[in-house]
């Protein structure tokens, strides 16, 4: 049995609100992750639009809508698995409901060879977003048929929360997934932090982020995957590109197993 997984980051720039844009330079890069050979492809956070607050409702999608329907047709083509987040659109306020919710989220989704695997809504949000998305209430990770993998997504200021982390591991993560859009005033802290929930949780992290800049920041990619360790399997500069790094899954169990960081908590006092 095969043991290595191949995984890429698609460290894309992002046109604030030029969904097909940037629906197509995604797809591009898609192209050239999968001529080598790369089976699961991670996506910058909301990587479609950008965080486009002025058309917020016009650009927002459901599950069903174009975008994840392009990304299926890719993933069903190619036989790969791809993650990342878009803008959703939510449903209506349930009935006598006095508080008005925002109408969006931002969703995380993930894909394999051409269906909807999973999907997880991002429950910590930040700044401004709070004003346009939702939260989510629910954090479990995400089951694929390919290795029989479980997949944690994390949506970009997930990270700084390390029970998000950790719960998805409580429920069988075996590796963890970030999509985000940090600027350059942050990257950083995001390095650190990345860093630190693989190495807490004993599992290899891939850390997408995205590059390029809007009328909100600057963005220096930076992104990178990295074992439970913490030792870097392959890292980004500042520029576009295909990040491509191997993950041992053999090896990968063994860490988990050993030490016993999982069994040592004390959840009677913390």
């Amino acid at each position: 049995m095969e043991t290595i997984m191949k995984a890429a980051c698609i460290q894309m720039n992002i046109s604030l609100c030029s969904k097909q844009e940037n629906l197509e330079r995604a797809l591009s890069l898609a192209e050239e992750a999968v001529s080598r050979e790369a089976e699961l492809l991670v996506f910058p956070e909301v990587f479609s639009t950008g965080f486009c607050y002025d058309r917020i409702g016009d650009v927002a999608e459901t599950t069903s809508g174009p975008t994840l329907e392009t990304l299926r047709a890719f993933s069903r083509e190619h036989g790969c698995i791809l993650a990342g987040s878009m803008i959703e659109i939510r449903e209506g306020d349930a009935p006598g409901s006095e508080k008005k919710v925002p109408s969006q989220y931002n969703l995380g989704f993930c894909i394999e060879s051409g269906k909807l695997a999973g999907i997880r809504r991002k429950v910590q949000l930040y700044g401004p977003e709070k004003e346009y998305f939702a939260s989510g209430d629910s954090i479990s990770p995400i089951k694929l048929q390919k290795y029989g993998l479980s997949i944690g997504l994390i949506v970009c200021n997930e990270l700084r929360y390390p029970e998000v982390a950790r719960k998805l591991v409580l429920e069988g993560a075996d590796l963890l997934v970030s999509a985000a859009d940090i600027p350059d005033f942050y990257i950083y802290p995001w390095r650190i932090m990345s860093f630190s929930r693989a190495i807490e949780n004993q599992l290899p992290h891939i850390a997408c982020n995205r590059v390029g800049k809007d009328r909100y920041s600057i963005y220096p990619g930076g992104s990178f995957i990295v074992d439970g360790w913490g030792r870097v399997l392959a890292e980004a500069g500042t520029e576009e590109c295909v990040l491509l790094g191997e993950i041992d899954l053999v090896k990968a169990k063994e860490l988990r197993q050993t030490g016993s960081i999982l069994e040592d908590r004390r959840p009677d006092l913390y």
